[in-house]
């Protein structure tokens, strides 16, 4: 049997969730492992539920990096964009002569640029015509979608169907039994484009599904992980390149103050990145030429007076730092040590994909293993 790595493993970086990862790791296995019949199906077909922003999307392009090789090898469609009667061209391609049937479905066009081996995330299904339903459901029957401009049939027999929906994430789900769950989704109401309260998920639509997994509202410290996280990976290393500044991390205070920003949020962690871009970001470009002029330096960013300050640790971080973590001087000067080391290599990584007319001289990477994002305790 191929052993096939759990989702976790990759690049795709997904925090909290836990139950539902494993399901999915499960049902991932199951589905590859060589012992079940799949021959005119989907290799594995789930319906993924949970409010907005809490990591659905981001595990469709971890399956995709686990089984395809590349978190980019999605063919993702918005069933909100075929909400309305005969919306479904838009999706499977409108018949010949129609505007539009010389370039065809845009689902069906992008499984068939990934040759049939991809994860196909269909967004907001429950948003869908009933028609889009019609032709997933012959998806799920017979493993194949048909395109109606081309009156061609692309396989989807080698691919995974991931479906996303928010439909009952005010409701706590997690107490009933799969029967229960999909009865549940059955009977739930959904109010279409034309103010039409209709019933989407039809029983022999849930009946042909494979997996429903519940995804549950991200607890505060799994949002700190992730803002950490997101400031390490992205801003950090972008104001390295852009200002020669290392600004390495946040202090547990900082993060607090952005993470009570994101938490509670009906964006969900999708709301991260616009805190990050108006506190961080915004304060860079406020300072200008009041930036510190000591690029050899390390600092850090803490909460202090109703608004973030920059710190720098050779002067009074260190100390500061090691009195919020509770942790010894060793210990502290070790993480951010690691933390530059990262930085750095991550800078010169970005300054390689830039054109060498806008790229400035950068230090030498050094190596080392990818820091874990930061273990806050979030105040």
């Amino acid at each position: 049997m191929p052993n096939i790595k759990s989702i976790r493993d990759g690049s795709v970086h997904l925090y909290g969730q836990n139950a539902a990862i494993d399901r999915v790791d499960r049902a991932v296995r199951r589905a590859f492992s060589g012992l079940l019949d799949t021959k005119g199906k989907p290799r594995l077909s789930m319906l993924l539920l949970g409010p907005s922003g809490v990591g659905k999307t981001e595990t469709a392009k971890a399956l995709a990096e686990a089984l395809y090789g590349n978190r980019d090898k999605v063919a993702r469609f918005n069933a909100n964009e075929c909400a309305t009667e005969g919306g479904q061209f838009k999706a499977f391609g409108p018949p010949r002569g129609y505007l539009g049937s010389d370039k065809g479905g845009q689902l069906t066009q992008d499984v068939k640029k990934f040759h049939g081996h991809c994860v196909i995330l269909i967004d907001e299904i429950e948003k869908g015509s009933q028609e889009i339903f019609d032709g997933l459901m012959t998806g799920l029957d017979e493993g194949y979608f048909e395109d109606a401009s081309f009156g061609e049939r692309i396989s989807i027999e080698n691919c995974v169907l991931v479906m996303t929906s928010n439909i009952l994430a005010d409701r706590d789900l997690s107490e009933l039994d799969d029967t229960e769950l999909r009865t549940a989704i059955s009977g739930a109401r959904v109010t279409n484009t034309r103010n039409q309260s209709t019933t989407p998920f039809r029983p022999e639509f849930m009946g042909r599904i494979q997996e429903v997994i519940c995804y549950d509202q991200l607890k505060p410290e799994d949002i700190a992980s992730i803002v950490a996280h997101k400031y390490q990976r992205s801003i950090a290393v972008n104001i390295a390149v852009q200002t020669k500044l290392l600004m390495l991390d946040l202090s547990p205070i900082a993060l607090g103050y952005i993470t009570d920003q994101v938490t509670g949020s009906r964006f969900g962690v999708r709301h991260v990145d616009q805190v990050l871009s108006r506190e961080i970001v915004d304060r860079v470009i406020d300072m200008g030429d009041a930036l510190p002029a000591d690029r050899k330096c390390w600092y850090v960013w803490d909460y202090r007076d109703g608004e973030l300050e920059l710190i720098n640790v050779h002067k009074e971080g260190i100390a500061f730092l090691r009195e919020q973590r509770g942790e010894d001087h060793q210990t502290t000067n070790d993480y951010l040590l690691r933390l530059s080391k990262q930085l750095i290599a991550r800078a010169r990584e970005v300054q390689n994909a830039t054109p060498r007319s806008v790229a400035a001289k950068t230090p030498q990477p050094v190596g080392g293993k990818p820091a874990e994002p930061s273990r806050y305790i979030v105040r």
